[in-house]
């Protein structure tokens, strides 16, 4: 397998939403084949096992240990029961006071999946036990059963410790905020590398690709079982499928847009062979949500989605604006160099896709909330200190949207703070939104502006 092949897998494997079933069935049948092999071992070492019963489990015989397992048993379908309310709990505050990029969250989470299915496998293995003993005259004590079944009841109890956790996470905004800062930062390394490959050289044209003559599009037909958002594209991939059938191909869309049943998905300008729609749409990874470790402007459009809630006059919460302004300041200062740096690749007649530019990424990082936060004094000032910090980082070119965005903020601040103190305030940038009066007028940060 090629490096691209492999970094395509790679990348399917990371973005792929995973299915919440398969772990949990996989750890049940488990336990029902654990359930049928360990009475058997105890069987076969009958000795060993009165030994140890007799060392550790001296007044338990098997009808005292079927009451114990079965109560085991039963304590872990309750707790399943709880963990399922507090799961279903933290998606509905995750989706009403954060935003619905959260709720992928714990369903992708692997703590979930591993505490529900082990929750599952150690009601249904120490059940199984409890009930053979229950309606079976056994000639021996099911000593090494009855020690997994303690063993399983363990693990049951650090992994409802670790699922506590988790869900304290969705609940807590600065510690959901921060796991999506992490993302994000992955989602940016991932797709700006710091040491990007060098300008691929350009392919010319194929003589049988008439550029002049009308494309074929290709449009997405039967929706993906994933989902119509289109959340990743194997570049490589399809150019060498372009070079390969001689044909100039070009997606339509963009990373993020939900792709309808009948809307162009690729413009093929035919060469030798033409590529089939099948052949095409392998190259593209689907799903259900844009996420913040699908790409930077995943994980900036959930930073938004959360600082936009937090604005909304129902909850009314700057404070946690602010705390997403920190994280997309942080955001934006790793882009920004890294764009700068990307030299530009040279046209190529296979393959071509729209990518988002620094102006873009400025565009989905702030305008919503400039727009939103014209009331919120603190708000207006920390996304003013964010533009001076990010055009620290910026070139002379970089510096121009963001200048634009502050002149504009200059131009309102008389219609939302007519008062000479207000408006005075308004225009200074501050770190902490109200840290101090002055803000980081003291800084040396607005001398790019």
């Amino acid at each position: 397998m090629s490096r691209g092949r492999w970094k395509w897998y790679l990348t399917r494997h990371r973005l792929r939403a995973p299915r919440l079933w398969p772990l949990p069935v996989t750890l049940l049948c488990a336990a029902l084949f654990l359930s049928w092999l360990f009475p058997l071992i105890d069987r076969e070492v009958t000795y060993y096992g009165d030994e140890l019963g007799k060392r550790f489990f001296v007044h338990l015989d098997s009808g005292s240990m079927s009451t114990l397992l079965s109560a085991v048993a039963g304590g872990m379908i309750t707790l399943t029961g709880l963990v399922f309310t507090a799961i279903t709990l933290a998606m509905q505050f995750g989706a009403s006071q954060l935003s619905v990029r959260v709720v992928p969250i714990l369903r992708q989470d692997p703590v979930m999946r591993w505490a529900i299915g082990t929750f599952m496998a150690t009601f249904v293995y120490t059940l199984m036990i409890s009930v053979r003993l229950a309606v079976t005259q056994e000639d021996y004590r099911p000593v090494i059963s009855m020690f997994f079944a303690i063993l399983l009841a363990l693990v049951s109890a650090v992994l409802f410790f670790a699922l506590v956790a988790r869900v304290t996470t969705v609940l807590n905004s600065g510690q959901l905020l921060r796991y999506l800062a992490a993302e994000g930062r992955k989602a940016v390394d991932r797709t700006h590398p710091k040491d990007a490959p060098a300008a691929p050289a350009e392919e010319a044209a194929d003589p049988d690709a008439r550029p002049d003559a009308e494309p074929v599009v290709i449009r997405l037909g039967t929706p993906p079982r994933h989902g119509q958002t289109l959340i990743a594209c194997d570049d490589h991939g399809l150019a060498r499928l372009a070079r390969r059938t001689g044909a100039r191909i070009q997606l339509v869309p963009v990373t993020g847009d939900f792709v309808a049943q009948q809307a162009p998905l690729f413009l093929v300008h035919p060469g030798t062979k033409p590529p089939d729609r099948m052949g095409l749409t392998r190259h593209l990874l689907f799903g259900t949500t844009y996420s913040a470790g699908t790409d930077p402007a995943g994980a900036l459009r959930a930073f938004v989605d959360i600082a936009l809630k937090a604005l909304s006059p129902a909850i009314n919460d700057p404070g946690r604006a602010v705390q997403c302004l920190d994280h997309i300041e942080d955001l934006l200062v790793m882009i920004a160099p890294r764009l700068a740096a990307r030299r530009p690749a040279a046209p190529s007649a296979a393959f071509q896709h729209r990518t988002r530019s620094w102006p873009d990424y400025v565009c989905i990082a702030t305008d919503e909330i400039r727009h939103y936060s014209g009331a919120s004094m603190q708000v207006q000032r920390r996304l003013r200190a964010l533009y001076a910090t990010v055009a620290q980082a910026c070139t002379t070119e970089q510096v121009t949207p963001l200048r634009s965005r502050l002149a504009t903020m200059d131009a309102e601040v008389g219609t939302h703070w007519p008062q000479d103190l207000d408006g005075r305030l308004a225009r200074l940038p501050d770190s902490q939104g109200l840290g101090t009066e002055p803000g980081d007028t003291g800084k040396g940060l607005t001398s790019r502006f």
